[in-house]
């Protein structure tokens, strides 16, 4: 169910990278001359409309997006809320289940593109030229950090939607089975607690092995650690910092112990799957889009935020094209969908869990989908979590990445951690030089 984009921006055998910023308050970051910016940019597009009523320009524009057939409906929902709102405005949905960055980068090409575009801050920085700047009032979103995710040099590119971030599922059963104490709903438990969970869930006596959880995600992992993929504004690697190294030797010390699956143990395995046939007892890596293939399970289960409020969340945008011949209706269209309480209740409420809204007013319909469960856990994340980390030369970075999954024992080599990574630290320095 979930998608997989091109912003998985630092693949490892077992995890890819998302990289971001901090964690913030939803007032936070708000200034008078951000409110000013945005009504002035607002006046500017009632002029290029011919508008004088607020009523701005009518006519079609056209929006792109992707997911699954679920996350679909849910879009369709917010759509068919702005469409009730704003008759004069005809939108053409345009949902493309596979290949969706492909098919953007041919449509820009083509110059034929949509009006605008769904995008995720990981996917960004590759189109971030091709999408015109916005202003908004950063108060009308539940943390500064989601619109600062959507910024590349300094320009906000694509408007907050959705966030989607990880928590951990865990098995109750097992947990008391084991005799391990249900941890607090709304408290990270610590790096200790978490490893103390993990050892005494976790049993080579059982036929299948069961263990405590999945070979946690980098992604999510460093950030438990206090770590980052990069430091001084994104401008060097931080692979080299002792917090990133001792979040590798995490994952290279609980598979010699056996409290997580090894490489080999994990090739070609769904640990999802894993979960849900009790296999292991804590998932760390379960998004939103999770939630629906929970209601079958046999067992009793349910959601906690990220150990020592590690994780990291995805937040996607909805980003108007600069060869738009709509701008103004397009404009329309983001601000509504990404701010109006009834479109982000329409898209944030779905049963399918779609991801955490943007708008505060918005988050009981989440939170509401399920309300025997924690989903507060995903609040929580969508708060604290550190945004994806975004850098231009993916590709290039990707690649060195890579020494990672074959030299050390995160993935399939045998070198320690604290050998190579800052080898493959200054050589991505290299590139970010460049």
């Amino acid at each position: 169910m979930k998608k997989k984009l091109l912003a998985a921006l630092l693949t490892l055998s077992m995890f890819a990278a998302t990289l971001g910023g901090c964690g913030s308050t939803p007032q936070e970051g708000s200034t008078t001359a951000d409110t000013k910016a945005a009504a002035e940019s607002t006046e500017t597009v009632d002029k290029e409309s011919g508008s004088t009523d607020g009523n701005l320009s009518e006519g079609k524009i056209v929006f792109a997006y992707w997911g699954a057939e679920s996350e679909n409906n849910a879009i369709q929902a917010a759509v068919n809320d702005f469409r009730t709102a704003h008759p004069e405005i005809e939108v053409e949905t345009q949902w493309i289940e596979a290949d969706y960055l492909t098919k953007l980068q041919t449509q820009i090409a083509g110059e034929t593109t949509a009006d605008v575009y769904l995008i995720s801050a990981g996917d960004l920085p590759g189109f971030a030229a091709n999408f015109e700047t916005q202003t908004v009032d950063v108060t009308k979103y539940l943390s500064e950090n989601v619109v600062e995710a959507l910024k590349i040099d300094g320009e906000l590119k694509a408007r907050p939607f959705i966030v989607k971030p990880k928590v951990m599922a865990i098995n109750k059963d097992l947990f008391k089975e084991c005799g391990v104490e249900i941890p607090a709903k709304d408290t990270p438990m610590t790096i200790d607690a978490f490893k103390e969970a993990i050892v005494a869930l976790s049993s080579q006596e059982t036929d299948p092995q069961r263990f405590g959880c999945e070979s946690p995600w980098m992604g999510n992992l460093i950030y438990a650690f206090g770590g980052s993929y990069y430091k001084n504004n994104g401008t060097e690697s931080n692979l080299d910092s002792k917090e990133d190294i001792a979040a590798a030797n995490f994952v290279i010390d609980s598979r010699a112990a056996g409290y997580v699956p090894d490489s080999i143990q994990a090739q070609g395995q769904s640990m999802m799957d894993w979960f849900l046939s009790g296999r292991i007892a804590i998932y760390t890596d379960f998004g939103p889009w999770y939630i629906p293939q929970m209601e079958e399970v046999s067992f009793d289960w349910d959601l906690l935020p990220y150990f020592n409020n590690g994780g990291c969340k995805e937040v996607d945008g909805l980003a108007i094209a600069g060869a738009s011949e709509n701008k103004a209706a397009a404009q329309v269209f983001v601000e509504y969908m990404c701010e109006n309480e009834s479109a982000q209740k329409a898209i944030g409420g779905d049963s399918s869990a779609y991801g955490v809204p943007v708008n505060v007013d918005a988050l009981s319909a989440f939170e509401s989908i399920y309300p025997e469960k924690n989903m507060n856990a995903y609040v929580y994340a969508a708060y604290n979590q550190t945004p994806q980390e975004t850098q231009k030369r993916t590709n290039e970075i990707s690649s060195v990445m890579g020494r990672v999954d074959d030299e050390t024992g995160v993935g399939t080599g045998t070198e320690k951690p604290e050998d190579v990574f800052p080898d493959i630290a200054a050589e991505i320095n290299e590139i970010l030089q460049q």
